[in-house]
């Protein structure tokens, strides 16, 4: 799996997630990163990195930080 098809799908997850209150969804495409608010005012940030591709052995991943 490619990383730009994984932070689609990523972001299709979060902006069909109806029970997650999301307000709005801003993607860096440079930073590999999501910037997600939510209606009580949190504010997200999800990273999204390829650790290892099947031909070379590594992982995909992705982490949340809270502002």
């Amino acid at each position: 799996m490619r990383l730009e098809y994984f932070k689609d799908k990523v972001f299709e997850l979060l902006n069909d997630a109806e029970n997650m209150c999301i307000k709005d969804i801003e993607m860096n495409d440079r930073e590999d990163k999501f910037t997600v608010s939510t209606q009580d005012g949190s504010v997200f940030e999800i990273s999204c990195s390829q650790l290892r591709s099947p031909d070379k052995k590594m992982r995909l991943c992705w982490w949340m930080k809270q502002h």
